[in-house]
């Protein structure tokens, strides 16, 4: 894939202790549940069909072009397109950050919503937050006893160790995903 056209995508641990330790997975259902009514539908596929993506592939490069059609916002990749949108309001909200080489880091986790993001929220998702997060937390007290630490799934646990090494992409370039 030529540089221009590839959009680099590459997982890596979320920068606060807190939320790697008590996040979401991406795959979770609270993401789409939840952050969907923050961040829109089309940043919630992307950040849903990532897994998948880095299954095959860490970083995962694809075509900029492709990825947009994939998602249902058409062809165009420049700075005032959808996909333009979708991959900013991922870094507006702290689920990903540019990285140095023009792609993106995302985070492996989400946080819960803040108050302030349920406030605005419509009440089916404050209900699914609530039921969601209740249910979470839950799963960590009856590990308490058992274990100091909650044990990731499988998937969570490869990209968990691939962001901690750095990756070269197809394109030759290294891309040091950040293990914070």
């Amino acid at each position: 894939m030529e540089r221009e056209h590839a959009l680099v995508l590459a997982p890596v641990n979320h920068p606060d202790p807190r939320v790697r330790r008590i996040g979401f997975e991406l795959s979770d259902p609270y993401v789409e549940q939840c952050w969907s009514a923050v961040v829109g539908p089309s940043a919630t596929l992307l950040l849903r069909r990532l897994p998948e993506l880095w299954k095959h592939q860490v970083p995962a490069e694809v075509s900029a072009e492709d990825l947009s059609r994939s998602l249902g916002l058409g062809a165009g990749t420049g700075p005032n397109s959808r996909l333009a949108s979708t991959l900013d309001r991922l870094v507006r909200f702290g689920l990903a950050r540019p990285d140095q080489a023009g792609g993106f880091d995302v985070y492996l986790e989400v946080a819960p919503l803040q108050t302030r993001q349920l406030d605005r929220a419509p009440e089916w998702t404050r209900a699914a937050h609530e039921r969601l997060f209740s249910e979470h937390l839950e799963r960590f007290e009856g590990l308490a006893d058992q274990s100091p630490k909650v044990a990731p799934t499988n998937d969570l646990e490869q990209y968990r160790q691939r962001a901690a090494q750095p990756a070269v992409a197809s394109n030759g370039h290294q891309h040091e995903a950040l293990g914070l």
